[in-house]
């Protein structure tokens, strides 16, 4: 993903944050994911790019507009045949059944929950993406209600360090918050 210039439209999941998901849900090579609030797709490019050939990652995104963006980065990352966007509300369940995981990255996400739930696999997962601890809260509580067991719940910041001769210490700058990871696991 990082070596194609990929457009930006709505807000996008960053790398930092994507590699959470892969490395604390085991994503691997074939497995099946629901990528719900697509938006311009890096999520969907990233997590198709774990999956492979052999797997298969499906994004909602019930905006049209946001939905052309997303088609054209995963056709830009050669992704065709692995990443499908749909233009559903996820609000209206999904499609699809026995799948490793499912990502929830839309507004009031925790009203997602039973459909996540209902097409995922036994030990297959659910990640909340949201900005505001409160969301989050939200989110985990609307989890265990539904029979998820709650695994975490974190937040990645990178800070960037300046090394040099006099001395080192922290840049000015940095990638700070971005959103809270919610992971959640069907029993």
């Amino acid at each position: 993903m990082l070596d194609v210039k990929l457009k930006r439209g709505p807000q996008v999941v960053l790398p930092k944050d994507a590699a959470l998901i892969a490395g604390f849900t085991g994503l691997g090579a074939g497995d099946k994911v629901i990528d719900t609030g697509a938006g311009s797709g890096w999520l969907s490019v990233f997590l198709g790019n774990i999956v492979g050939k052999d797997g298969k990652v499906t994004a909602y995104e019930k905006r049209e507009e946001f939905a052309d963006i997303a088609r054209k980065n995963v056709r830009k990352a050669g992704l065709d045949g692995i990443v499908e966007i749909k233009v559903k509300d996820a609000a209206l369940g999904f499609d699809e059944t026995g799948v490793n995981l499912v990502t929830l990255d839309c507004a009031d996400s925790d009203l997602l929950v039973p459909n996540a739930f209902a097409a995922l696999k036994k030990g297959g997962w659910c990640v909340g993406y949201v900005p505001h601890v409160e969301q989050a809260r939200k989110f985990v509580l609307a989890g265990e209600a539904q029979g998820f067991t709650h695994m975490r719940t974190v937040e990645c910041i990178v800070r960037d360090w300046l090394i040099r001769e006099r001395g080192c210490r922290p840049e000015n700058t940095g990638l700070t918050h971005t959103g809270f990871l919610s992971f959640l696991r069907k029993p």
